[in-house]
């Protein structure tokens, strides 16, 4: 088959569906002028909404192909290099959409997305609502800077789970149904229509299963797995998008912050009324900000709100110790009070709440004023991305100009109590903590 027969059959499939072609279509490597020649018939495609794969067993939903195959007839990409493809599949996803080859993961400090295997997407329109879902060799949609509500308007959010081997290599997800609920509230909050929790659990756990060869050994990481969401168009005019999307891509991680940080107090800074929701508005602001505290030698910094009670660190939610030993957690909205409150309700702090009552530590959930802090012997912050983060310092500040008065918390034996809830955490995530089985899922 020539590549403007291939061409020409492939335009002809209808959106939504999807169709085969013999393997001997795509170019090995020593043959340069026909892999150019595929390479601009699989970009031309992708142009027009069609996404072109390589079946494989593994991945039959297919996986990069787009610069040919090697001399030996087998892919391209990390950890593709030894599969022999059987077909190609070509999908009308309607959208303009460019596949990548995939590339070893960084698990250096940090949270670093590289070009991964697959990832998974869900495409809606105003009249069908959301489609169905479907997996991808990983790769980038084409987006409209200017009509473009995710862009122009901050129509978007995101989620953060994380999957774990144990020491036999075996795979868990780590409440992955919790993510899926809070991500279909956060999709709601922006407009966009309702998505079944399921789907998004099935997709995550999909992603996962597709990228299991990005999922560090035991000991050495996580993975990281960013499920997201936004408007494709309406950018010009505050209204109901045409199109939206969410997709499901992943992140190989080591740790994304170290064992012990130091930290900003800063009272001059509020979360946003949206902060009880995981959308992008919440953050774009953050940066400055982040930025400068940063470059003051800090890793982050926690905002109060305007009567000077805590809320949480701009990445994660924050905990303290009190003199008696006592663990206490600034509450969410409607945790303990119908008053206003715009901290995210973290699922690692969720979990660490439960975990610490059932050990038989004393928790309390009530507000933390600013002049309290000095007081506590003890504080740390917790989330999917960085598990649990012990604080040593906080330098308190009115404003970003004030020096500001440093606060530090290096009593040892609190230290490593803290380390230990640590490690009992990342035991439950995979499924090695006795009375918390049932918060890690096996995959695969």
């Amino acid at each position: 088959m020539s590549y403007s027969s291939f061409i020409t059959d492939a335009l002809q499939i209808a959106t939504g569906e999807k169709k085969t072609f013999p393997i001997d279509i795509v170019p090995s490597s020593d043959l340069p002028i026909d892999f150019l020649e595929w390479e601009q018939a699989v970009r031309y495609l992708e142009s027009k909404g069609f996404v072109i794969s390589a079946i494989t067993d593994e991945f039959p939903d297919g996986v990069y192909i787009a610069e040919g195959l090697s001399a030996k007839g087998m892919l391209k990409g990390w950890k593709l290099e030894n599969i022999i493809p059987q077909k190609i599949l070509v999908k009308n996803i309607s959208w303009p959409y460019q596949t990548i080859q995939p590339e070893k993961p960084d698990t250096s400090l940090g949270l670093k997305v590289v070009a991964h295997h697959t990832l998974s997407f869900i495409l809606g329109t105003k009249k069908t609502l959301w489609g169905k879902l479907e997996s991808l060799p990983y790769g980038i949609f084409g987006l409209s800077l200017a009509d473009t509500s995710g862009i122009q308007y901050g129509q978007s959010g995101f989620e953060g789970a994380c999957a774990m081997k144990n020491e036999k290599g075996e795979t868990f997800g780590f409440r992955l149904d919790e993510n899926a609920n809070r991500f279909n509230k956060s999709v709601q909050s922006v407009n966009l229509p309702e998505i079944s929790a399921e789907t998004i659990q099935k997709g995550i756990e999909i992603t996962i299963a597709e990228n299991k060869n990005y999922i560090p050994k035991n000991g050495e990481g996580q993975l990281y797995i960013r499920p997201s969401f936004s408007g494709l168009s309406g950018g010009l005019g505050i209204i109901v998008p045409d199109f939206f999307l969410i997709t499901i891509e992943i992140a190989a991680m080591g740790s994304y912050m170290a064992p012990s940080i130091q930290i900003e107090g800063r009272k001059d800074i509020q979360r946003p009324a949206t902060g009880s929701n995981k959308i992008s508005p919440n953050y774009g602001s953050s940066f400055l900000i982040k930025k400068g505290v940063k470059a003051r030698g800090y890793t982050d910094y926690l905002s109060f709100d305007e009567n000077g009670y805590a809320e949480e660190v701009a990445t994660c939610a924050i905990a303290f110790i009190d003199e008696t030993g006592k663990f206490i957690f600034p509450p969410v909205q409607n945790e303990i009070d119908e008053k206003p409150r715009h901290i995210l309700p973290s699922i690692t702090r969720k979990s660490t709440i439960e975990m610490l009552k059932k050990i038989g530590e004393i928790v309390e959930i009530r507000d933390v004023h600013a002049d309290e802090i000095s007081e506590m012997k003890g504080v740390f912050t917790m989330g999917n991305a960085v598990g649990l983060v012990h604080v040593e310092a906080i330098c308190m500040k009115n404003s970003e100009t004030d020096e500001g008065i440093v606060l530090h918390f290096s009593d040892e034996k609190i230290k490593n109590k803290i380390f230990e809830i640590k490690e009992k955490l990342f035991s439950a995530r995979i499924g090695n903590l006795k009375g918390f089985e049932s918060w890690a899922k096996k995959l695969g």
